[in-house]
């Protein structure tokens, strides 16, 4: 399965240049809207003179158009040889009025068959109901068709506003609300009509889902300007309707700069701890003018928000006390503005510990994967785990691949007792030629969990 980028574009207050692309993204900049771009490929075989063979065929069999704007939209296309010799042919796929391309592969096609070829690529969240052409290009032939979106509903909840003001370099915290509360979505962001991230996400996006019920996106703008920023939430039900939020966000010398923040407590990067004794963390964050907002504190490696303390005006001190820590993670603040600016020390605190392993279970469980990625991608597999025993718990956890298997990862992993966490394995796929299915599992000391996943040629 390929993801690209979409043809669709919302143009909020963003400069002319950026708000013209969009249009010609989605063919709204003339009055030419037609898809003559779309055109057959060339072949590639320099050893036949008479081009293309024009035994290969190709059709659209099927979309999943309309889907809500920002929802993953799916094309299955067929490729027919009727010829009598085996043949390859290059594949793309084309959306929009200006044909941009944004799927390509090879594949083989034996003579009297016919192969599917599937395309998958996230819409971008425009607000009213649109269409445009997409097509599927191979060697001597063609196949377009129009499909649609269903215009994304505002968002109800979203942070920070919707204009921001910020200087050059700085970094912003963006937030997408839960639709519903408790409930799964997906959210995909995209940054100057360009999709960033993994809609999927990691074990900080699910934790921060799971204790502020809103996905969150950092971004740091290096160019003065004005840039557009959108989320897109697809709520897990089956239902088509979506929704948006949009951020313009102006950068120029005399806005906004980023808060700063210096630790104070305790003294150094590294930090001894007992089990069970609570240890004090504390700094001073400063912005000179003013709008501090909150520090959200992460323990990595497990993969957890400690706590968060409320922040105010251009000077103040947050504290944290916690016995919930682990040998090697780090103590990482972020220290966030009203208008979404935020920052972190340089440096973090490392728990540097070192303790005997000791009784206990560590039990695996696989949160989700990526699947299906396409051939030559990462594959990421999402591991949930819970020390079930009444002591610390260290492991080493590790990612085994394949029918035939292979070890391709290893994770290294604690928890305190009855304590709960996450870990994120992966591994770069093969170029396959053809779609493939296969079981990954993740082991460790005490326990394992399997799923299939799949790769798309």
């Amino acid at each position: 399965m390929l993801y690209g980028a979409s043809s669709g574009a919302v143009c909020v207050g963003v400069a002319g240049a950026l708000a013209r692309r969009r249009r010609r993204e989605h063919g709204r900049d003339g009055a030419d809207s037609g898809s003559d771009e779309f055109e057959p490929l060339e072949s590639t075989d320099q050893e036949v003179d008479s081009g293309p063979s024009p035994d290969l065929e190709v059709s659209i069999a099927d979309t999943s158009s309309p889907v809500g704007a920002g929802d993953r939209l799916r094309v299955v296309a067929e490729i027919t040889n009727r010829g009598t010799a085996d043949l390859r042919t290059r594949v793309e796929f084309l959306v929009g009025h200006d044909a941009e391309r944004v799927g390509r592969r090879e594949m083989p096609v034996a003579a009297g068959e016919t192969r599917t070829a599937r395309f998958d690529f996230y819409t971008y969240p425009v607000p009213t109901d649109d269409e445009f052409p997409v097509g599927v290009a191979i060697e001597g032939d063609i196949a377009e068709t129009t499909v649609g979106v269903i215009g994304a509903s505002e968002l109800p909840t979203a942070r920070p506003d919707p204009e921001i003001s910020i200087r050059e370099g700085t970094e912003v915290l963006f937030e997408a609300g839960a639709f519903e509360p408790d409930e799964r979505q997906t959210t995909v962001w995209w940054v100057d009509g360009e999709r960033v991230g993994s809609p999927v996400g990691g074990p900080w996006e699910a934790a921060y889902y799971g204790e502020f019920d809103a996905h969150y996106h950092r971004e740091t703008f290096e160019e003065t300007g004005t840039h557009e920023v959108a989320a897109a939430v697809v709520p897990a039900d089956d239902d088509e309707e979506t929704y948006a939020a949009r951020w313009a966000v102006e950068v120029a010398e005399d806005g906004h700069p980023s808060p700063t923040v210096e630790p104070l407590r305790p003294d150094g990067d590294t930090v001894s701890v007992t089990r069970g004794e609570s240890v004090e963390f504390e700094l001073e964050a400063t912005r000179e003018d003013g709008g501090l907002d909150r520090v959200v504190w992460w323990l990595t490696q497990a993969d957890t928000i400690l706590g968060v303390t409320d922040l105010e005006g251009e000077t103040d001190t947050a504290r944290l006390a916690t016995d919930s820590l682990c040998h090697t993670c780090r103590v990482l603040p972020w220290v966030i503005c009203e208008d979404g600016t935020v920052a972190s020390p340089e440096s973090a605190w490392v728990i540097d510990e070192v303790r005997e392993r000791s009784a206990g279970e560590m039990a695996v469980s696989i949160r989700g994967t990526n699947s299906p990625v396409p051939a030559g991608d990462t594959l990421e597999v999402i591991v949930d785990l819970e020390n079930t025993g009444p002591e610390y718990r260290e492991d080493e956890l590790e990612l085994i691949v394949g029918h035939d298997p292979e070890h391709v990862d290893t994770q290294p992993v604690s928890l305190e007792a009855g304590a709960t966490g996450a870990a994120t394995l992966e591994f770069e796929t093969y170029p396959v030629r053809q779609d493939q299915r296969f079981p990954v599992r993740v082991v460790g000391a005490d326990d394992e969990a399997e799923t299939v996943v799949e790769v798309v040629a």
